[in-house]
C-alpha cells in the first residue's frame, strides 16, 4: 500500500464545526460532495450542486496555485492527438443552448470516462482516500479528471476546499455586509438546508443545538462594535468553538 493511499485528510477545525454542529457527518458531506462534481462544470455554470460542487474544487485548486503548492507533474498535451477533440467536444457541448444542465451532464459523463481512458496510466493516486482508518472515501471519474487537468492530488484538493468553509466568516460577513462569492460556503449551505438528508433531525432537535442556534443568532447585535472583519471572525470562532463544545456536552449527557 503506497504512502499516498495511507495519508488522511487534515479536516480544518472551523469545517468540522460547521458540518457537526448540524449533525452532518464529515466523511458523508465530502462523498455527496466529490460524487456531484462533473467535469462539465468547468466550461459551464448554472445554479445546481453539481455546478457548485465542480466549481468549489476548481477554486481550492486556484488557491493551491497561489500558495505554490506542488503540483504533479502530467498534461493532457501528452496524449493531444486524443485528448484534444475530446475536450473540444466538452467546450462545445457546455455552450449548447439546446440541452439542459442535467443531460449537459448526462452527455459529458461519455466524453469524460474517454478521457480518463487515456489519463488513467499517468494517474498516480488510487480511487479512494482515506478520512480515517477505517472510512474510505470513493473518486469519481470527474473529480479524478478535475485533479488531473489541474495537476493536484486529491487529498489536496480536498483539503484546500475545506478550508473555505466556515461559519465563523460566513456570519462575520453576512453581518458586515462583506460577502463574496464561495461555491464551497454554497454547497456546504444547501446541504445545511436539507439537500442530500445529511443533516441529522434528532440531534437538531436537541437542547444543546437550539442554546447553539439561539446564541448565534445574537452575535450581530453583541459584536456589533468590532467592524473589521478579521477581528471579528476571531471573535466568532472563538464563540462558536466554546458553544460547540457546550453542545456536545449537552448531547452526551441526555
Amino acid at each position: 500500500m503506497t504512502k499516498i493511499e495511507r495519508e488522511f485528510i487534515d479536516v480544518p477545525r472551523d469545517f468540522r464545526t460547521a458540518c457537526e454542529s448540524f449533525g452532518i457527518m464529515v466523511p458523508s458531506f465530502l462523498q455527496l460532495m466529490i460524487r456531484r462534481v462533473s467535469f462539465i462544470h468547468l466550461f459551464t455554470e448554472d445554479d445546481s450542486e453539481q455546478s457548485l460542487a465542480t466549481r468549489a474544487f476548481a477554486a481550492a485548486a486556484d488557491v493551491l496555485k497561489e500558495q505554490q503548492e506542488l503540483q504533479m507533474n502530467y498534461s493532457l498535451a501528452n496524449q493531444a492527438t486524443t485528448s484534444i477533440p475530446l475536450l473540444q467536444k466538452l467546450m462545445k457541448l457546455a455552450t449548447n443552448r439546446n440541452y439542459s444542465g442535467r443531460l449537459k451532464r448526462a452527455r459529458s459523463a461519455k466524453l469524460v470516462e474517454k478521457l480518463f481512458v487515456i489519463a488513467r496510466q499517468a494517474m498516480d493516486f488510487k480511487p479512494y482516500i482515506f478520512y480515517d482508518e477505517e472510512t474510505k472515501i470513493t473518486l469519481t471519474k470527474d473529480f479524478m479528471m478535475l485533479a488531473l487537468i489541474n495537476q493536484y492530488q486529491p487529498i489536496l484538493l480536498i483539503n484546500a476546499m475545506m478550508r473555505g468553509v466556515s461559519l465563523a466568516d460566513l456570519h462575520a460577513r453576512v453581518h458586515l455586509g462583506t460577502t463574496e462569492y464561495n461555491p464551497a460556503l454554497g454547497f456546504y449551505l444547501r446541504v445545511q438546508h436539507g439537500y442530500g438528508e445529511l443533516v441529522d433531525r434528532q440531534h437538531i432537535n436537541t437542547p444543546g443545538f437550539k442554546n447553539f442556534m439561539a446564541d448565534l443568532q445574537e452575535f450581530e447585535m453583541r459584536f456589533f462594535p468590532v467592524r473589521d472583519l478579521t477581528q471579528r471572525t476571531e471573535l466568532y470562532r472563538a464563540r462558536l468553538e466554546e458553544n460547540f463544545q457546550q453542545m456536545n456536552n449537552v448531547f452526551d449527557d441526555e
